[in-house]
């Protein structure tokens, strides 16, 4: 396995997501939310896996968090990246979704959870924290 490729993988998506929002700008359509919630999570889950291959190490999301972030990110990008994957899941699994100004708003286990549009920005962030991090490192191999 090479981490290369989804090093590569994970950039891609990263920019994809940061063109969606720049067209939720434009047009406040609850598709372009979702879109930048898979797509955010796809650079993520490319992210990690990133990470994990290169660090040699097998293991998901836990090991991720605990064994090989720590060590190269700050707590907060490391939280923000972790919450996409599962405001993904949330948002995949929600019978019921709607979008109201700059606010998604899911219906999951029976309670509604509020997600902003500045939110999503934050777990922007902490991905393009997180490549850039990853990219300083694998230029010192």
């Amino acid at each position: 396995m090479d981490w290369r490729s989804d090093f590569i993988e994970a950039k891609y998506h990263l920019n994809i997501t940061d063109r969606m929002i720049k067209g939720y700008e434009e047009y406040p359509e609850k598709r372009f939310l979702v879109g930048v919630i898979n797509e955010s999570a796809i650079a993520a889950r490319k992210l990690i896996r990133s990470f994990l291959i290169f660090d040699n190490k097998k293991g998901n999301l836990k090991t991720f968090q605990k064994n090989i972030a720590p060590k190269y990110l700050d707590n907060k990008t490391i939280e923000n990246i972790s919450k996409i994957l599962e405001v993904q899941t949330a948002q995949k699994n929600s019978p019921i979704e709607f979008a109201k100004e700059e606010k998604i708003i899911f219906l999951i286990n029976g309670k509604w959870k509020i997600l902003t549009i500045e939110r999503i920005e934050e777990f922007i962030k902490s991905i393009h924290e997180g490549v850039r991090v990853f990219n300083n490192v694998c230029r010192h191999i």
